[in-house]
């Protein structure tokens, strides 16, 4: 009977153990799931059945353990990372959307690019002394990023060449220089896009508005009619000495932005695959960048990089000339 009563109390035990084990798990993974309601309410999002939602919550919570781990680690860190509108994606599915550019190896790299620090004054378009600087836009889930730089450049440049603030469309770039070499949603490259304005001009914002889809091409009355031409920049050097009289778009390996939050990120691959604009850089040489992910991401829109080709942003910068 001793006996007896003692393996039902080893049972019991264990059966406690085994609960209140199990009870955490369900405790967390209940606490995710109403992380992920908090989440949708705040990005508005909304999917079409249960079984999408079971999937993309699965998704947030892969998401959600990668970024703690990441900003747990005891490892010295310059940046972190936190959830925002993009954490129901994977990285897969994030990249076929959002890093669609496909830039080809260059051999466009000056060797002094691994070894080169900047010494001059900090430059910074964003802080409103020089140029009105616009808001931060966003590109949707639309593969326009190459658009959004090229359109971005053009506004700001064209307030110190011109003296005047344009706002510009992106869409009519993405449903009309298809036959300049560019894919509308599927990508396009800068050099194009400025192929196309110089030759056509483009229409004001309001004239022809963004869809984040592809269009059929409209024509509208221009806005801007200017000639604009773009320039290949060489190396890191040429690039900080560009930043202090110009607004530079540039194509960067944006693979690990995905949940980029704030500081300085160090460590990058140079697989180019989205493009961007430079609009700063700081006395030891920190490169500020503008994203077209909405001002919701990163710093108000902006990463900051390391000294140096970190993504490679010093492999394709396109300078883009204004002339009268």
């Amino acid at each position: 009977m001793e006996k007896t009563f003692l393996a039902v109390g080893l049972m019991m035990l264990l059966g406690a153990s085994f609960f209140l084990d199990n009870t955490l798990e369900v405790s967390d993974e209940t606490n995710k799931a109403s992380l992920f309601d908090n989440w949708k309410t705040k990005y508005n999002i909304q999917y079409p059945n249960k079984i999408d939602e079971r999937y993309r919550l699965q998704v947030f919570i892969e998401n959600l353990n990668y970024i703690n781990a990441f900003n747990q680690s005891p490892e010295e860190k310059t940046y972190t990372l936190g959830l925002n509108e993009f954490a129901d994606l994977s990285q897969e599915e994030f990249a076929e959307i959002y890093l669609k550019l496909r830039v080809p190896n260059s051999d466009n790299k000056d060797p002094k690019d691994k070894n080169f620090k900047y010494t001059q004054g900090a430059i910074d378009w964003t802080d409103g002394s020089k140029i009105i600087y616009p808001d931060v836009k966003h590109q949707g889930k639309c593969g326009s990023c190459w658009a959004f730089a090229t359109i971005g450049a053009i506004e700001m440049n064209s307030q110190l060449v011109y003296e005047k603030l344009y706002t510009l469309s992106e869409q009519e770039l993405i449903d009309c220089s298809g036959q300049y070499g560019n894919l509308g949603c599927d990508g396009g490259w800068i050099d194009k896009a400025v192929d196309y304005v110089a030759i056509r001009g483009l229409s004001d914002i309001k004239d022809y508005p963004y869809t984040g889809v592809d269009g059929a091409c409209k024509w509208n009355r221009r806005s801007f009619i200017h000639f604009v031409s773009t320039n290949r920049i060489n190396s890191c050097e040429v690039l900080a000495f560009s930043v202090s009289y110009d607004i530079i778009p540039v194509y960067v390996d944006a693979t690990l932005w995905q949940f980029y939050k704030n500081g300085i990120l160090t460590t990058c691959d140079k697989n180019l695959n989205h493009a961007v604009i430079v609009v700063g850089i700081s006395s030891d040489g920190v490169w500020k960048v503008r994203n077209s992910w909405g001002a919701a991401w990163g710093e108000a829109g902006h990463i900051r990089l390391a000294q140096g080709d970190t993504c490679g942003i010093c492999i394709a910068p396109e300078s883009v000339a204004l002339h009268h």
